[in-house]
């Protein structure tokens, strides 16, 4: 150890990394390194990470209004800690940059000797440097906690870091990075093409169906191929790069685990692990993503066909519902109550603006809880302009016997048939989805909504939030890219989501749509990245300031 370090008390992994910046040859007065990587190979690293950065970019944004820090920094590098995205404080990063803490710099230890990056990625694990514990003088004005993001199928993807000014505190830090991590690595594993059957699984039930799940996925002889953090913590698989079958994770045979897949039934059920903890689980087989189409409607009611997927007036909203589960927490608490539901008795009410996507979300739960099942939808707006409502109904809740019936608008329905329904729907097949684009307080104000009748049949209420208030904005926009150009990756300038963010969008999902499918096709085939340039004027004069 040198005379720096001498007055620079340091835990026992710190020390090891002076150590090992000293075998690298460097030296604390070490200067500034040669500039990062141009521009064309950071596109290059930035291709080839997309999925991490599109996976981490909306909940990294999430992590920055938790911490609520003006002099702090949240970074993305990839598995050999090169810097791919840098989120923050305007002022902070300018600091920032002067020691080269900004996209396409590279944080490794022999690059740039003990830091929370480089030093995160060399043991594996979670580590914090404050000030004087950084390895090269021109760090120590810097406090940093890194946390490696685990790779689905072993190793590291990559790193989160989260950096600020010498004196700040982070000791709450920890725990925000250790949730980030775990948010992107199950939307890393859920994300895969590959796989034959997934288990989600954890020991406390309530958390099954959020990001916080356990998640592994076997390939066809019962392998494990991928999991999350959770996933290895909970089984136990502790090397770099988990090899285990189901029968070294469960107590269970495979071809019985099979089994249960064959049922595909929402309902968790119990499943043992092979070090004897109980745990809740749901397995199922991995399809290919399903091929949306519309479907035949006619008069006033549209029929979803037993077991296919939604998609009635939904063409506008299918990309980005696929993304579903959502980085939204609302939108997160909307599905599981839908979910709920579905499992239940009693209507359902959506309440949400135009193009929300009440129906695809309704009909995507609905045919998950109960495949093979009629999904008739009636538009309540022609049902109340008929002159033989009562005939209309009866029709259409023969069609949708044994399945369920999505009445849109229920509140331009007259309040006594609202009743009827509502009264009905808790004994009654088939089951009763109900929408409103309208704020439910106001309609029952001005006698618009039969809640009485709603709450007696023992109703749930579930709120869609508009587009405008939703936090995972850049990730709805970076998937409607991603459907709209399969085959090449495009990648979206952060300055280029920054600009749509400040539209209200009206139109909520179906208009962010449309208009970003008019943007890439005025961009042509060859473009690789979405920058503000590529707004046309006279969309830029309807999003305004």
């Amino acid at each position: 150890m040198n005379k720096a370090s001498s007055s620079v008390a340091l835990p026992p992994n710190l020390r090891a990394s002076w150590l090992r910046s000293q075998a690298h040859g460097l030296q604390t007065d070490q200067p500034l390194p040669l500039d990062p990587l141009n521009r064309a190979d950071l596109a290059d690293r930035l291709e080839s990470n997309a999925r991490l950065v599109t996976f981490s970019q909306p909940v990294i944004e999430n992590l920055l209004r938790q911490i609520d820090s003006r002099d702090a920094t949240v970074l993305l590098t990839d598995d050999q800690g090169l810097i791919l995205s840098a989120n923050g404080d305007t002022g902070f990063l300018d600091r920032a940059a002067r020691v080269a803490l900004g996209p396409g710099a590279a944080w490794s230890e022999d690059a740039m000797g003990t830091n929370a990056i480089g030093t995160a990625l060399a043991t594996g694990d979670i580590i914090a440097v404050r000030g004087h514990e950084h390895f090269l003088e021109r760090n120590r004005f810097l406090t940093c906690v890194a946390i490696p993001i685990l790779a689905p199928t072993g190793g590291i993807a990559g790193i989160l870091d989260i950096s600020t000014d010498a004196n700040a505190n982070l000791s709450h830090s920890n725990a925000l990075l250790r949730t980030t991590a775990e948010i992107i690595e199950h939307r890393l594993v859920e994300s895969m093409d590959d796989g034959f059957l997934r288990v989600r699984f954890h020991n406390r039930p309530e958390l099954l169906g959020s990001p916080l799940e356990a998640i592994a996925v076997f390939d066809e002889g019962g392998r494990v191929m991928a999991c999350n953090r959770n996933a290895r913590n909970l089984l136990r698989l502790h090397q770099e790069y988990p090899d285990a079958s189901c029968e070294d994770c469960f107590a269970i045979t495979w071809q019985r685990l099979l089994d249960w897949a064959a049922l595909d039934q929402s309902l968790p059920f119990p499943l043992r692990a092979r070090q004897g903890q109980t745990l809740a689980a749901r397995v199922s087989l991995h399809h290919c993503p399903l091929n949306f189409s519309q479907s035949r409607a006619s008069g006033k009611t549209a029929t979803l066909g037993a077991g296919s997927p939604p998609a009635a007036n939904a063409d506008s909203v299918v990309a980005v519902a696929r993304s579903t589960p959502s980085g939204d927490p609302r939108v997160i608490a909307a599905t599981t109550q839908i979910r709920r539901w579905a499992s239940g008795t009693g209507p359902v009410l959506i309440e949400g603006e135009t193009g929300t996507g009440k129906h695809y979300l309704a009909s995507a739960l609905w045919h998950e809880h109960a495949p093979g099942t009629p999904l008739i939808q009636m538009d309540c707006r022609a049902l109340a302009s008929s002159a033989d409502i009562g005939t209309d109904l009866a029709v259409a809740m023969q069609q949708a016997s044994g399945g369920a019936l999505y009445l849109s608008d229920i509140d331009t329905l007259p309040l006594a048939w609202q009743g009827t329904l509502f009264e009905n729907a808790a004994r009654l097949s088939p089951r009763l989805i109900a929408t409103t684009r309208r704020n439910l307080d106001v309609l029952v104000d001005e006698n618009r909504f039969n809640m009485s009748a709603f709450v007696a049949s023992h109703g749930t209420e579930v709120h869609l939030p508009p587009l405008r208030r939703r936090s995972d904005f850049d990730s709805l926009v970076r998937g409607i890219v991603r459907e709209e150009c399969p085959d090449r990756p495009m990648y979206v300038c952060p300055d280029a989501l920054a600009l749509l963010r400040k539209h209200r969008w009206p139109g909520n999902l179906s208009e962010l749509h449309n208009r970003l499918r008019l943007i890439l096709a005025l961009m042509g085939d060859e473009a690789g990245q979405l920058c503000p340039d590529d707004i046309p004027e006279e969309l830029l004069e309807q999003i305004g300031d």
